[in-house]
């Protein structure tokens, strides 16, 4: 970068002033456009009921307790504090990481723990253990392996994504970073060995989100690398007061995303990789994305790629045969209804609306509302943040990770947020946070009620209760109880894991899916659980949140329904076509093995469909 970008003072004060004015503005054009907006039918009301859940929501009169979360973090022997750099260091990347990751390391069927440690400086010389590792043992602890895992190597970690890269029925590792990325092969035992330079892989920006995911359908899962920023170490950014503060995105150019495709094969058994970048189109326009979805939105059946963009609008790359077109702009993504760009930094795909569509919900700076973009089946996105209490409720925090899940399996998807501040806030204190007091927050839940969402709380040892900087959230079952679980990873402060004991008001099915021939399970399925007048669709997606890997399920809740007629999975390398299977039990967890159902027809079902609700 430019030596005068390096040696400038920060612009970041005027940018939140004016993030702090967009949102007083936001309420203000609401309370206009609410009456102009026809939004999404949520449960086909009338035309005054449709109006009234359009108006802004109005405070709680008092806060709504739920024993929803435990903090079993000490109980299970995980004892791990993100290293975030020097003490009162404001190096950007310290406010910006690190992620998690739930896996099965060994291939015992319990899920393990991975933490991505940020570094003792900046520097990209920086070198040791890059992730930690705990591995799950038969009494449900988990035992610190960081040691003997071989994840180790140089720069400041920031994500992960989690696959089988090579096809040999284990699980891969991919480390984003402030310096260069590393790929660590799994040899099935839960030791790792760095197989970047010799597969090809080089990105020397700063990244953040990546994906496995097969772009082109060959059955070999390709790599998808958000990249940042090209900040450089030492820049010194101030706040109003000249007090030195953490840099925002705006100080610096955008960088490019990258697309390497897996040139493997059966008959060539050398893993190597092919920097498509350039070729595929996804290079052509910079960007600062921290927030990435893979999936096919367009439903014509190829990967589609959603950068989520912070400060700037999101790029929303739709694929024609392997060549991708920037379409946010046209479809809706780039900004938000006011046409405004926002610091998009999280992301999750789920059916919020109830119109049988996927839609995308991500998450946002303070002074600016988590927006909602309600999907259609041709990927077109329309702003519906004005719907839903989680958009206001956001206005004062930063969100990072995120979560839709249903906690309590009434049949319908609730939200969860990993929140923490980017600048200080010197009015607040906390206890225990020392340097990071100013920043800390507490994170939010939101649990679906009839036909909105609404903020609960879950006592002082539970997902709300710490204020930290909380980052990465990942979803997995740990325990194999049916609910979905959370690791959380915040800046300077301890991993934590929270345990869900929400009380359950319906049935379940977590469901896993493998294709054999493949030996790994199959990122990007499609499943639609068919239930007696209704159906519910979702998709395995473990890259979406901020910086993190969900295990690699669907998990289903299934409300009072007590009977599945069929599961039908629409496979990601063969979208065309559906394959039938038969459940007889519900509340249990399950796998669908490719090629023991029955293929029955080509339709496609949209993630996140629903027909009706249980």
């Amino acid at each position: 970068m430019p030596l005068q970008d390096c040696q400038q003072i920060s612009t970041q004060d005027r940018s939140c002033g004016r993030v702090a004015i967009r949102g007083f503005l936001t309420f203000a054009v609401l309370c206009i456009t609410v009456l102009l907006n026809a939004g999404c039918d949520l449960s086909g009301r009338g035309a005054n009921e449709q109006a009234e859940l359009q108006s802004p929501p109005k405070p709680a009169a008092k806060k709504t307790t739920h024993n929803v979360f435990t903090d079993v973090t000490e109980t299970l022997g995980v004892s791990s504090i993100h290293a975030a750099g020097p003490p009162e260091s404001f190096e950007f990347p310290r406010s910006m990481g690190s992620g998690c990751a739930w896996l099965d390391a060994n291939g015992d069927r319990r899920l393990d723990i991975l933490l991505v440690r940020g570094g003792a400086t900046i520097a990209a010389q920086n070198s040791g253990i890059q992730a930690e590792l705990y591995l799950q043992s038969e009494n449900g602890r988990f035992i610190n392996s960081s040691e003997t895992a071989g994840l180790s190597g140089t720069g400041y970690g920031m994500g992960v994504a989690v696959g089988d890269i090579d096809n040999d029925g284990d699980l891969d590792v991919y480390l984003t970073k402030y310096g260069p990325d590393q790929l660590f092969l799994n040899d099935g035992t839960g030791h790792f060995t760095d197989a970047t330079h010799e597969t090809g892989i080089v990105n020397p920006q700063w990244s953040t989100a990546a994906a496995m995911v097969d772009v082109n359908q060959d059955g070999w899962l390709d790599l998808v690398v958000a990249n940042y920023v090209d900040y450089f170490p030492g820049t010194f950014c101030a706040d109003a007061a000249g007090r030195e503060e953490f840099c925002g995105p705006q100080d610096f150019h955008g960088t490019f995303n990258r697309l390497f495709l897996n040139r493997s094969s059966i008959v060539d058994e050398r893993l190597r990789f092919e920097d498509v970048s350039a070729a595929s189109g996804i290079a052509a326009e910079p960007g600062k994305s921290l927030g990435l979805v893979c999936r096919d939105f367009d439903n014509d059946g190829d990967v589609d790629l959603f950068f989520a963009n912070d400060g700037e609008p999101n790029q929303f790359w739709i694929q024609h045969e392997g060549i991708f077109e920037n379409q946010a702009h046209v479809r809706g993504l780039a900004v938000n209804r006011f046409g405004e760009v926002e610091a998009d930094m999280g992301t999750v795909v789920g059916n919020f609306c109830g119109d049988d569509h996927a839609d995308l919900l991500v998450t946002h700076l303070s002074g600016e509302m988590n927006t909602l973009w309600q999907g259609s089946d041709d990927g077109y996105f329309v702003d519906q943040t004005s719907q839903f209490q989680f958009g206001a409720a956001g206005l004062a925090m930063t969100g990072f990770g995120v979560v839709a899940t249903d906690l309590n399996c009434d049949g319908r998807l609730d939200l969860l947020i990993a929140n923490g501040r980017v600048k200080r806030d010197r009015h607040r204190t906390s206890q225990g946070n020392g340097f990071w007091a100013g920043y800390a927050e507490k994170n939010q839940i939101f649990l679906r009620l009839g036909a909105d969402f609404q903020q609960i709380y879950d006592g002082g040892s539970g997902f709300t209760g710490p204020a930290e900087v909380s980052r990465g959230l990942a979803a997995g079952d740990y325990d194999a109880d049916g609910d979905l679980d959370l690791l959380v990873t915040s800046v300077g402060a301890p991993a934590r894991i929270f345990r869900n004991d929400a009380a359950r008001v319906g049935h379940w099915l977590c469901i896993a899916t493998s294709d054999p021939v493949r030996q790994r399970s199959t990122i990007g399925a499609r499943v639609t659980v068919n239930c007696d007048g209704y159906r519910i669709s979702a998709e395995i997606l473990p890259h979406t949140s901020y910086l993190s890997s969900h295990e690699p399920i669907v998990h289903v809740g299934l409300g009072t329904s007590s009977t599945v007629t069929s599961i039908d999975v629409v496979w990601p390398d063969d979208p065309v076509a559906v394959e039938e299977f038969a459940v007889t039990h519900v509340d249990q967890r399950i796998e669908l093995v490719r090629g023991q159902g029955i293929r029955i027809r080509a339709k496609r079902h949209d993630a996140g469909d629903r027909e009706s609700t249980p």
